[in-house]
This record gives structure tokens, sequence and C-alpha cells, in this order.
């Protein structure tokens, strides 16, 4: 028997994660829209981000222990099958409860992908973990760079209901793709679900975790408001769609730059300068938005806002690698990562409340100070999270 090719194994990988952050990049335009042209307000379109998070919190960590006891390329399966399940009961949605049950689908399959997708590049050969974790991290961003163009374009040319198929479609491709992921080390044996579950609560223990936690917050931001509000604001602004889809895509050109050139330079020395960067950058850009209305203008600041929060999406996976061990990699990247359900949990609502009570103006200037303040306060938060700048990971998973 042949040995398999490892390029066509890596190019399996990488040209999956594209496809599937295709398919959530059509989502993040197609949903908010096509609740808008079912009458719907921006409360009750923003409860469509935020309330389907409560599924994923269970289905986060559930899938980390999983993937830790099975391996990540079998949860990586079913999140591609839960993706094509979204799409589907997209083609039936009519109401409220429909366009939820397909976000809560598309959350959980969101879930798996991240946590086990950053698990299994983590251990892919190589030593230079920024460049490894970068690489694969540019393939899954491009993906959501052609994703949320393709969703306005998409729209505008065929409608909803083609839009829904084709998701349905690429999401069957993920899942053949995924056939020929690369083979990583095998998980340690005899250890039950239950075990491995209980290390969730053992990360969470650890003060530099929920310095991770706060992290992902901050990563999670530019996805959840372009997700929910950008829509709205850009829609509000009198754009039409192919435009809206275009310009919300241009959030994740900067972390594709990141992944591609700069993710060497994300490393646990650095991570205080890193921090404070990628705060006080989401700050600012925030309360750029409420202020700019012109076409270039925004696609500037959603450039700026998608590089700032991927400087903190990858400092939070070099986080939790360096304090985890392969066995317990998904684990700790799914309670590092725990700010990527928080923050489309409280984001959204808060946000859209504000904009929906008192304008969207002031909605973004509120968020944007809210992360400026946290970005001034980054020496106390690491002096009381992280104590030891960089702890072996030995220490952190030690039974």
């Amino acid at each position: 028997m042949s040995r398999r090719n490892p390029v066509y194994d890596l190019a399996a990988l990488y040209l999956s994660g594209a496809l599937w952050n295709i398919c959530m990049g059509m989502l993040q335009v197609l949903v908010p829209l096509y609740a808008l042209s079912l009458g719907f307000s921006i409360v009750k379109i923003s409860s469509l981000v935020s309330l389907p998070v409560l599924v994923e919190l269970v289905v986060r960590f559930g899938g980390s222990a999983l993937s830790d006891r099975f391996g990540e390329r079998r949860v990586l399966q079913i999140c591609f099958i839960l993706m094509a399940f979204a799409a589907t009961t997209l083609l039936i949605a009519d109401g409220y409860i429909h366009l939820a049950l397909a976000q809560a689908l598309a959350f959980c399959s969101r879930s798996l992908f991240w946590t086990s997708i950053q698990s299994l590049g983590s251990q892919l050969p190589g030593t230079d973990l920024g460049k490894k974790l970068g690489r694969l991290y540019a393939w899954n961003c491009g993906g959501g760079l052609v994703g949320l163009g393709l969703g306005g374009a998409t729209l505008a040319l065929v409608g909803f209901e083609t839009a829904f198929v084709l998701l349905t479609a690429a999401a069957i491709v993920c899942m053949l793709l995924s056939l020929l992921f690369p083979r990583v080390g095998p998980k340690p044996t005899g250890r039950s679900f239950w075990t491995i579950t209980q290390g969730i609560g053992r990360f969470l223990s650890y003060r530099q975790i929920w310095l991770g936690i706060s992290v992902s917050f901050a990563a999670a931001l530019p996805a959840t408001v372009g997700q929910s509000l950008y829509p709205l604001y850009l829609a509000f602004l009198e754009y039409e769609e192919q435009w809206i889809g275009l310009l919300i895509s241009f959030r994740v050109l900067g972390p594709v730059v990141i992944g591609l050139l700069l993710a060497s330079f994300i490393a646990i020395s650095r991570q205080k300068g890193i921090y404070a960067l990628g705060m006080a950058g989401l700050g600012l850009f925030l309360i750029a938005t409420g202020w700019v209305q012109n076409p270039v203008g925004l696609a500037f600041v959603i450039v700026g806002l998608g590089a700032s929060g991927g400087f903190m999406d990858l400092l939070y996976q070099v986080q939790a690698t360096e304090f985890s061990k392969a066995g317990d990699r998904s684990v700790a990247m799914a309670s590092s990562g725990l700010g990527w359900i928080l923050c489309p949990l409280v984001t959204p609502m808060a946000v859209g409340w504000l904009a929906q009570n008192y304008g969207f103006q002031l909605a973004f200037f509120a968020a944007g100070l809210f992360f400026i303040s946290i970005a001034a306060g980054t020496h106390l938060w690491h002096r009381l999270l992280s104590p030891v700048e960089a702890a072996p990971a030995k220490e952190l998973v030690r039974q």
C-alpha cells in the first residue's frame, strides 16, 4: 500500500478550512439580511446571534473533549455535517424559530471547527508555532473573506434560496475533503470522556487561562459585529446587498496578512504589547465606525478592526498551545477560547439595544470606549492573571 502524499493531506486541510469559512462568511451576511426582509427589529436580529450561543457553549466543551478522546478529524467531520444541516434549515425558514435553529446549528459547527482545527494545526510538523498556526489561520480567513463578499453578491444575483443550496453543497464538499486530512500523533489511551471533560475545570482554575479568555473575547469582536451589527448599519446607510457583503469582507484582509507575514511575531514573550495594541485598535476602530459613512473610509475602518482582532486571535491560540500538551490541546483551546462564546452572547444584544434606542454612533462609541479602557489596564490584567510570564506546559496540565 502506497504512502499518502503529505502535500495532498495539507491541501485538503487548508481547502476544507477555507471552504467552511466561505459558508460561515456567507451566513454572516445572508441571515441578518434575510431576517431584515422578514421585518425583524434590530434587537430581534441581534438575538439571532446572541441566543444560539447558549447552545454553542455546551457543544464547544463537549466537542473539545470528544476531539481529545477520538481525534480532531472525526470531530471536524461532525462540524461539516452540522453546517450542511444549518443551510438546509434555512431553505425552509419562514420565521424566527427556523432562523434561530439554523443559527444554533451553524454556531455549533463553528465551535467544533475552531477548537479542532486549531488543535490539529498546532500538531502539524514544524517548530515555529506562530508560523504553523498563522498559515492555517490565513487560509481560514481567506475563505471568510471570499464568503463575506460572495454572500452579498450571491443574494443580489440569485436570491436567498439558491444561496442556501450552494451553502449545503459546499459543506458536503468539506466532508469529503476531511477524508484526506493529515495524520497526527495518536491521543492518549485509557481515558474516559468524563475524565477529559473534568480537565476543562482544571484549565479554568488557572489565572493564565482567564487572560486567554479575555484575548479570545477581543478576537471574536470583528466577527461578532460583522455578523450582527455591520449588515444592519450598512443597510441603514442605504448600501445595496452586494456592497454590504463586499465591505464586511474587508475585515478579513488584516487577519490574512497577519497570518501570512506577521505570525512569527506572535509569541508569549510579547503578549503584553500585543494585548495592548489589539485592545486599543479594536476600541479606536469601533469609535471610528460610527463617524465614517463613505465607502472608502468604512473599508479602512473595517480592515483595521479585523487586523486588531487578528492579532488577538493568534495570540490566544499561542497561549493555549504553550500551556498544554498535545493530548489536552483541544480542551485547552476550548477553555482559552471561551471568549468566542461570551462575545457573541453579550455584544450584539448590548450594542444592538444601544443602536436601536440611541443610534449607531453612540452604540459604537460606547463599545469602543470599553475596549480602550481594557487596553489602558493591560499591565494590571497581566499582573493579576499572569503572574508567571510563561508557565511550563507540564505544570499547567499536571493531574
